[in-house]
């Protein structure tokens, strides 16, 4: 749409919402959908309730104005215009967050397309929303706010998380970020967070966003979770906040494993789909994985302890590999570093097998008083052997070694099974879920790709 016709679709946009209100004001018949619309949001007592200060038209990429300045209570309709930025938040999307981070927060929405004029220009789709100001606001991070955010994770999941594994996690992430959402209280206390770390994937069809978030560490505090319900509450706000700032039209899918209410919490308000169960299996203490002592003297292990360990040879095993597992996230020498290296949590153990100098597969685990916990692993379909003697090499006498593995991919499936690890139920209930941006079909690319704990935040 060039300038000329952008700036006509602007004028029959004002006109159509001049007309919508006056027909409302006079109690006529809704002419159109964008009528409809607005008397869809309309609080109890129709448009005089609101006072002409608060009925507002947006049109394009324009911004809503000084948010402080309007009443508590607001209808404001925003016209779609071509020339929009695609830069940032923009249009409805830009609207939605000025009034999250105003203090608003939307209470119901509706579309609509005006009734046609004969004889004047067409006017554009129409979005219409009526939000009521309640002074809890959101916004991204700042340089600052991590105390805030670490006593709001011990009140949440009473345990600390120390400010080191946060910049690690958040900060200092080879993919970017911080991509954190923040909720405040009218008096200034932190009361909510949704936030995720990036993450990148191979295996993506090539016009995708090879970037995805996992989503982690989302928490509201318990003074708080009454405020607002369902799509307005403070956890729908801030997601909806992280959504809009963060993901739409910038990253495939967001995914992240959760349980009980906020897994049905997530699926009803959050857009989040399920996948499946999570995936895991045990082999059981006492069980060995049959490697024969020839088969064992093919490979060298090694611990992998400093960062100088992690070389080019690790990415050139993953670009040997990585189309024999099918979408799995894109382990890189200088992902593996950051991921288990650079970990300010106690372990994970990193073990690297060689064959005649050239790597062949490595595995993370990590030693628990009950398991050895299996976090990660990647191996050379053309030496599963190497996963026998990295096993074997794993175990703790007395001690099962459990870990997320499923039925893909089919090679690596025969192998776990091969050597004794059985499927059980996640003893936690866990599911895997996922909130898919660019890629529509998000659900289904996983459904037929490789995760394991270590893609998680819980190992």
């Amino acid at each position: 749409m060039n300038a000329e016709r952008g700036a006509e679709t602007a004028v029959a946009a004002v006109e159509a919402w001049r007309r919508c209100l006056e027909r409302r004001r006079a109690g006529a018949e809704p002419e159109g959908g964008l009528d409809q619309a607005v008397e869809g949001v309309l609080p109890r007592g129709g448009i005089s309730a609101i006072g002409s200060r608060g009925l507002l038209l947006v049109v394009g990429s324009e911004a809503v104005g000084a948010v402080e300045e309007l009443p508590d209570e607001v209808v404001v309709a925003w016209a779609y215009d071509a020339g929009a930025s695609e830069s940032g938040p923009s249009g409805y999307d830009r609207l939605i967050v000025d009034l999250l981070e105003g203090g608003f927060r939307p209470v119901v929405e509706r579309a609509g397309l005006p009734e046609p004029v004969a004889g004047r220009e067409a006017a554009p789709p129409f979005r219409v929303v009526r939000a009521r100001r309640d002074g809890y606001r959101l916004r991204g991070y700042r340089p600052g706010d991590e105390e805030a955010i670490l006593e709001l994770f011990r009140e949440s999941f009473w345990r600390n998380l120390s400010l080191e594994q946060w910049t690690w996690r958040y900060v200092d992430n080879p993919w970017g970020g911080p991509r954190i959402s923040l909720a405040f209280s009218p008096g200034g206390e932190l009361v909510c967070q949704y936030c995720a770390y990036p993450v990148r994937w191979r295996g993506l069809p090539p016009t995708s966003p090879a970037g995805s978030h996992q989503v982690g560490d989302t928490m509201t505090r318990a003074s708080a979770r009454a405020v607002g319900r369902g799509p307005t509450s403070l956890l729908a706000r801030s997601a909806r906040h992280f959504y809009l700032v963060h993901c739409k039209g910038r990253v495939a899918f967001n995914y992240g494993f959760n349980t009980g209410n906020i897994l049905k919490f997530s699926n009803r308000f959050l857009e989040v789909r399920q996948v499946e169960d999570v995936p895991y299996r045990e082999l059981p203490a006492g069980a060995r994985p049959g490697l024969s002592a020839r088969v064992g003297r093919r490979y060298e292990l090694r611990r992998i302890t400093e960062r100088s360990g992690i070389d080019a040879a690790f990415d050139a095993l993953f670009e040997r590999v990585s189309d024999r597992y099918g979408l799995l996230v894109e382990r890189s020498a200088e992902y593996v570093r950051w991921r288990y290296l650079d970990c300010p949590a106690e372990g994970p153990e990193l073990t690297a097998a060689y064959r005649n100098e050239r790597l062949a597969a490595w595995v993370a685990s990590r030693r628990l008083p009950d398991r050895v916990e299996w976090g990660d692993a990647l191996v050379d379909p053309a030496e599963r052997p190497a996963l026998r003697a990295l096993l074997d090499d794993m175990r703790v006498p007395g001690l099962p070694i459990a870990g997320w593995f499923g039925d893909r991919p089919r090679w690596l499936a025969r192998e776990l099974d091969a050597l004794g690890l059985v499927r059980r139920p996640e003893p936690q209930g866990l599911v895997t879920g996922m909130a898919p941006f660019v890629r529509g079909d998000a659900v289904s690319l996983l459904r037929r790709g490789y995760y394991t704990k270590g893609d998680s935040d819980l190992f």
